[in-house]
Parts: structure tokens; C-alpha cells; sequence
């Protein structure tokens, strides 16, 4: 999966890049340079008002709501019979982006700022791996230190208001939740991950200066950061774990049937309905299990499919014994397969990647790999984050699937080819569609059989099994959020359907309840791609590359689903029409 920009579930809209407009249609254009306007006077006002980390109250919700709403109905006014197919897809992106801004205040999701697994405070948490190079550069980090409190309570203040409202995730999931934000309380303020750009002293800082800058920190740690996560401690204690909800569904909300339907449509970008998705989720568990079930036969194992998964959950040689073997395990596959690349895609990104553990503020409650990407102008690579907590969790034959989907040739560079489109507007170089980049994900783990993995009978079941795990999130996450599913139903459907250890069975399961339809993206997405290859093969025939293909498919970045078969269409066309000639 992806990961979530930890600043994360409150998708604010002032990190929307400025942008550069490149031959766009002009009504779609004074729709960007009206939200570039809004955007730098929403900056201009946190700035003022010496608010680095934004606003989060309810006026300003609100006003982005309003902003936005009236964006929504200039687009929809838009003639597309009068633009071209790119304009087409600037309008349809730009409309599904907008559209989502709008359903955070409709649906009033930003009054539950946290996940099973991470939230705003997590977010904060990340702002300790910034890197300091100039003076102005930790001036800046400081004005953060000092916001913190206020970005804390204007937080917890959304989530009381939601409280109010039936809105909140239910008290079953954050059993452990407490690990989140306990570890940031801490006794001397150089454990505090907030100190750790202030441990080496960069070369454009100066002794005296640095010293200074240093003293503020210890300062800001000390009086703002720490009693900031006590408050939030405090808060969890008292007020949000005792009155939050004990039902499971999003159903359960205000309107809650209308915003799951909304969430289907936003992670799938289709018209599907909860009933078709929960159809399909049953019809590939079912294709799935017969091909798992031929595995099974093939390792001549003895025994039902509930005692193969049984002797996989407990046997050691399945499970790491350090986290470097993890570690070096998935460096090893990574590797591999970025030599695999040229022969399936004609171009590459050139941004390196690296493999690194999940932060050890993240791991207790987070899934088993994510990847977390870098811009292409920065200093730094990009993550494949492989989780080493609770090494008997991590199963050692699912990691060929695993990383061939956070690193290549699913999200690294599926992720920084998109970045490098200089065609591309700018809101769309780092624009992520779920159906398209999940999509593409669960689909590179497929490709695994044409780049050569997939060989040991067990690492085959394990693809199966991730591939079994994507199918079942259609069934369990229609199944809590619109069919009253109890989350022992879910637990036991994703244990008796997949190999994936009990730990990773429960933290999945919590994560569908806390995240009403984002585990839909990629079965459907995947699904989608796998389809329209099929299309193009059958249309071309022996004059089909899979090399264009791939780069056709991801030659405009991440797009929605009905754009890629448009696309895909107009890539058979093309072919044919060379073909011909």
C-alpha cells in the first residue's frame, strides 16, 4: 500500500501545488488559478497567523467546503464535447479531486482525524525526519514546535465535535492504540523523535547559531511537544475511548449508507454498488481458492486447506528470525527485480529507491510494508518500508509479492514515472488515485510470474494468498460498512480465506473498519488493468508489446478507471493504424 502522507486523513487543500498551466483548455484553467488564488490566501492567512501546520476548525472546514462547491459547478459546466481527449482528463482528474474536498466537509470526515493504525498526531511524528541544511531551514522547523499545541487541540476539539455527532472510529479497534502517541511522552527530551534533526550539526550552520537553535529546540520540546501528547493521552482517556461508538459500519454514521456509497465510488472510480463489489469479491475468492487449492495438491501436502494455513502460521522456517534477514531478504528480491524492469517497460524512473524498516513509532500498530515516496527534486530516495516489529508475524513467502508491489514495478515507479511527466499539469504529477495506483500495485505482483519469481511452490501460494487477501477486502469491507458484519465475521473470513498471520489478520480487519472503502482500489483496480491488457492483446495480437502497453498505461500519471479505457482505446487505434501503414 501506499503510504499515506502522514500529515494524512484531513486532506487539507493548501498542499495543492501551485500551478503551471501547459496548453490547458481556459475554462479549466481559471478553475486552477481560482484554487491557486485560494490556495496562497488560506498560506497567506496561516502565515500570519504564525500557523505553519494550517488551520482545523470548524470555520475553516466550512469556508474550504464553500470554496470548492462553487469550483465543482464551474467544471461541471465545462462543454467536453468542445476540448480535447487531454483536456478530458485534466477535467475528469481535477473533478474527482475536487469532489473529494467537497465530501470531507458533506460527510464531516474531518472530524475523525485517525485511523486504526496512524492519525494526525502520527503525522506529526513524521516532522522529526525533517533535515536541516540552512539556518532558515530550522527557524522553520521551530515555528512547527511552537504550533504543535495549537494544531493538537484544534484536532482534539474536531473530534469531540464529532463525538457529538455519532461520529468517531469504534473502541474495538484501538485496543494498543495508546503506543501511537505514549511514546512520544517521554522522560528526557533527546529520546523525542522531534530532537532528531538536531543531533548533527549541518555545515551551513554556524557554531554560535546552531547552538541557539538548539537551545529553542530543547526549549519547544520541552514546554510545547511533550505536554502537546499529554493532552492527547488525556483526551483518548477520558473523553474519546469512553463515549466513542461500539458499532462498526460507516452505515452507523449521519447519512452513513449515502457516504459509503460515496467512499465506493471515490476508491473505485466507478458507478459499481456495494452489492456488485461484494459480488465480485466472491467470485475471485472462489477463482482464487482453486488455484490455491492446486498449490497445495502440487506440495503433496496431506491435510484440508485450513490445516496448510495452520502449519504456515506455525512452522519457523516461514518467519524471519531477525529483522536484517527481513530486511536483507527484501533488498535481495528488490534488487532482483529491478533487473527484470527493461524487459517489461521501455522507460524507467530514475529516482532511486532503498529498503528500510517501518519507524518504530509507526510499526506496533501498522501493516506488514508500505512504500513512502520522495520527490524527484529532493535529496533523498524512496522507501519500500518492510515492518520488523513482531517478526513472527512477518511471513518470508509472501515477500516476493509484497515488495514487487510497494517497490517495483508497482509503486516506486509507477509513482516517480508520474513525477516526471513534464506533460503533465503540476496538480496531477503528484495526484494519487487509489483504484489506478492500488490497482497497479496488486497487478505487479501478477507480473512477478513474467519477470521469473513466483518459482518456490510456497512463494506461489503466497502471491495467491496476497492476491486472496485483495479479494476478500471486497467482500469483508461491503460486508462491516453496509451489510452489519461483526468484526469476528470479518476476522475469520480473512483468516480461514488467506495465509496471512493472526496479527496481520486482526490489523487488517481494524484498518477496513477505520477506512470505509479505500480496500476496495485494488482488487477492482487490478481487475481493470489485467482486462484492458486482455483488450489490447486481442486487438493486436502478434503486434502487441507488452513494453508499450506498460508505458502507454502509465504515460499520464495516475488517472481514474473509465480514463484508462479510453485510453486503452485510443492505444489500439494508434497500433492498428501503425499496423496498417
Amino acid at each position: 500500500m501506499k503510504h499515506i502522507f502522514l500529515q494524512l486523513l484531513t486532506t487539507v487543500f493548501f498542499f495543492f501545488p501551485l500551478f503551471a498551466q501547459k496548453n490547458i483548455h481556459p475554462e479549466i484553467t481559471a478553475v486552477l488559478n481560482e484554487i491557486k488564488k485560494f490556495s496562497n490566501e488560506e498560506r497567506k492567512k496561516d502565515s500570519t497567523a504564525k500557523q505553519p501546520l494550517g488551520s482545523f476548525t470548524e470555520a475553516s472546514f466550512f469556508r474550504r467546503y464553500e470554496f470548492y462547491k462553487s469550483a465543482y459547478e464551474k467544471l461541471k459546466n465545462i462543454d467536453t464535447s468542445a476540448i480535447t481527449f487531454d483536456d478530458q482528463v485534466n477535467l475528469e482528474l481535477l473533478k474527482h479531486d475536487v469532489r473529494n474536498e467537497m465530501s470531507e466537509y458533506v460527510y464531516r470526515t474531518y472530524q475523525n482525524p485517525i485511523l486504526s493504525d496512524a492519525g494526525f498526531h502520527t503525522g506529526l511524528a513524521g516532522k522529526g525526519n525533517t533535515i536541516l541544511n540552512t539556518k532558515r531551514d530550522a527557524e522553520q522547523y521551530l515555528l512547527i514546535l511552537e504550533d504543535i499545541p495549537r494544531y493538537v487541540e484544534q484536532h482534539l476539539q474536531l473530534m469531540r465535535n464529532g463525538l457529538g455527532l455519532g461520529i468517531s472510529q469504534p473502541a474495538v479497534i484501538l485496543k494498543g492504540y495508546e503506543a501511537t502517541y505514549i511514546q512520544h511522552i517521554v522522560d528526557s527530551l533527546e529520546k523525542s523523535v522531534f530532537w532528531k534533526p538536531f543531533i548533527k550539526q549541518p555545515v551551513g550552520i554556524n557554531a554560535e547559531d546552531w547552538n541557539q537553535l538548539r537551545s529553542g529546540a530543547r526549549e519547544l520540546i520541552r514546554q510545547h511537544v511533550i505536554p502537546a501528547y499529554k493532552r492527547i493521552a488525556i483526551f483518548f482517556n477520558n473523553e474519546y475511548l469512553p463515549k466513542t461508538r461500539t458499532s462498526l459500519g460507516a452505515s452507523a454514521f449521519p447519512n452513513g449508507r449515502t457516504f459509503y456509497e460515496d467512499r465506493v465510488r471515490h476508491f473505485t472510480t466507478t458507478d459499481l454498488t456495494p452489492d456488485e463489489v461484494f459480488k465480485t469479491g466472491e467470485q475471485e475468492v472462489a477463482r482464487i481458492r482453486a488455484a490455491t487449492d492446486g498449490v497445495i495438491r502440487q506440495l503433496q501436502f496431506k491435510g484440508s486447506f485450513k490445516e496448510f494455513l495452520a502449519y504456515l502460521r506455525s512452522d519457523p522456517r516461514f518467519y524471519p528470525s531477525s529483522a536484517d534477514q527481513l530486511l536483507k531478504e527484501a533488498a535481495w528480491i528488490a534488487k532482483k527485480a529491478d533487473g527484470k524492469l527493461p524487459s517489461l517497460f521501455g522507460k524507467l524512473p530514475r529516482l532511486p529507491y532503498t529498503v528500510a524498516p517501518v519507524p518504530d513509532y509507526l510499526a506496533p500498530t501498522y501493516t506488514t510494508g508500505r512504500y513512502s515516496g520522495a520527490s524527484i527534486y529532493g535529496k533523498r530516495a524512496g522507501e519500500y518500508w518492510v515492518n520488523t516489529y513482531n517478526l513472527p508475524s512477518r511471513t518470508l513467502f509472501t515477500l516476493e509479492a509484497l515488495t514487487l508491489h510497494e517497490a517495483v514495478p508497482g509503486h516506486h515507479l509507477q509513482i516517480c514515472l508520474s513525477q516526471e511527466l513534464d506533460s503533465l499539469p503540476d496538480f496531477r504529477k503528484n495526484l494519487y488515485i487509489n483504484a489506478f495506483g492500488e490497482g497497479w500495485g496488486l497487478y505487479s505482483e501478477y507480473l512477478g510470474h513474467e519477470m521469473g519469481f513466483y518459482q518456490d511452490p510456497y512463494s506461489l501460494f503466497g502471491r495467491l494468498t496476497y492476491d486472496m487477501w485483495r479479494a476478500c477486502r471486497l467482500v469483508i469491507d461491503v460486508g462491516i460498512h453496509q451489510k452489519n458484519w461483526t468484526r469476528e465475521q470479518a476476522v475469520n473470513y480473512l483468516a480461514d480465506n488467506t495465509a496471512l498471520s493472526l496479527h496481520e489478520v486482526n490489523t487488517e480487519v481494524n484498518r477496513y473498519i477505520s477506512w470505509p472503502g479505500q480496500a476496495l482500489s485494488y482488487k477492482i483496480g487490478e481487475i481493470k488493468i489485467r482486462e484492458m491488457r486482455k483488450k489490447a492483446e486481442g486487438a493486436l495480437q502478434e503486434k502487441f508489446d507488452v513494453r508499450v502497453f506498460h508505458d502507454m498505461v502509465l504515460s499520464r500519471g495516475s488517472v481514474t478507471l473509465s480514463l484508462l479505457e479510453k485510453m486503452t482505446d485510443n492505444f489500439i487505434a494508434e497500433q492498428l493504424l501503425k499496423k496498417d501503414k
